[in-house]
């Protein structure tokens, strides 16, 4: 007998880490409560700073993620290369939108060549929304991976640990 799809899928597994589980939504309603808090309660002086950071804060965590599942990455020696070049130059704004079309990049050859996901993203999109776009786009990923062992565990009566 031949085993199932899903089965085969759950024992063949991945290498590589699952990718961030946060809906989209959250985190742009979570990005948009921190700048306010941010422009709200720090002061003048400190506030472009605090602005700043607190947008890269999410950028700088998939910068890291990306890294883990390909050594090679270089979205993250940009991404502190803008950190490093300061608040408000046109130069750090240069190098994010670098960050962002090498996270792209990373992200493009990762699931479309090691692990296949055929995943497509939208030039138009990225340009527009970028991180909270490439949250989107591994929330499906996230949930895609996962659906193999959940449709396993309905086809044998067993429940998938968390």
């Amino acid at each position: 007998m031949r085993p199932s799809p899903a089965l085969q899928a759950v024992n063949r597994g991945s290498n590589y880490p699952s990718p961030p589980r946060l809906h989209w939504i959250l985190l742009l309603v979570a990005l948009i409560c921190a700048e306010a808090l941010a422009l709200r309660f720090v002061h003048g002086t400190y506030r472009n700073f605090a602005s700043y950071s607190v947008a890269a804060a999410w950028p700088l965590y998939l910068c890291i993620w990306i890294r883990k599942i390909d050594s090679r990455s270089s979205s993250l020696y940009w991404a502190i290369a803008s950190l490093v070049t300061g608040v408000g130059f046109l130069f750090s704004w240069l190098l994010w939108i670098v960050v962002i079309f090498e996270l792209r990049e990373e992200l493009l050859e990762h699931y479309n060549r090691r692990e296949p996901m055929h995943l497509r993203l939208n030039l138009f999109l990225t340009i527009l929304f970028s991180f909270v776009y490439f949250q989107y786009a591994l929330n499906k990923i996230a949930k895609a991976r996962d659906l193999p062992a959940e449709s396993f565990a309905a086809e044998t009566g067993n429940s998938v640990p968390a």
